[in-house]
């Protein structure tokens, strides 16, 4: 008797599981797999010609300090998202905003995810004069 139903209950669970959801995990890597393959195809393609038409090969040396840019980027933006999502939290407490709670949040984060870029872009422009002199 516990046997039968063992096996009837672990049958449905293993169908439940065999819907769309098993499928959705391989289809998210295939997909990022895919990009990466592309984009690293596409850019050695397009090196190649350069080199065919005599370019020079420093041309694809990287500067190493952009990656330096792209973190300071980030890093703005993610405090930027965080003092957003505490501005909604006060604006919801304190304007007490009724049904719509999550408008605080959200017009919190888009303005402070803004003025993070903005700052970010007037820091690394900051450092790029400073670095020409």
């Amino acid at each position: 008797m516990l046997s039968n139903w063992l096996n009837s209950n672990f049958k449905h669970k293993t169908q439940h599981i065999m819907g769309s959801e098993l499928i959705v995990v391989p289809v998210i890597f295939l997909t990022v797999f895919g990009i990466v393959y592309y984009y690293l195809t596409t850019r050695n393609k397009e090196r190649l010609a350069l080199i065919e038409a005599g370019a020079d090969a420093k041309l694809f040396k990287s500067a190493g300090g952009n990656t330096w840019y792209f973190v300071i980027v980030l890093g703005l933006l993610a405090i930027g998202i965080s003092l957003g999502a505490a501005f909604g939290m006060m604006m919801e407490y304190i304007f007490n905003l009724g049904h719509n709670d999550e408008q605080g949040y959200v017009i919190g984060i888009f303005l402070f995810a803004g003025l993070s870029l903005l700052a970010s872009f007037f820091l690394i422009r900051k450092i790029k004069k400073e670095d020409e002199k």
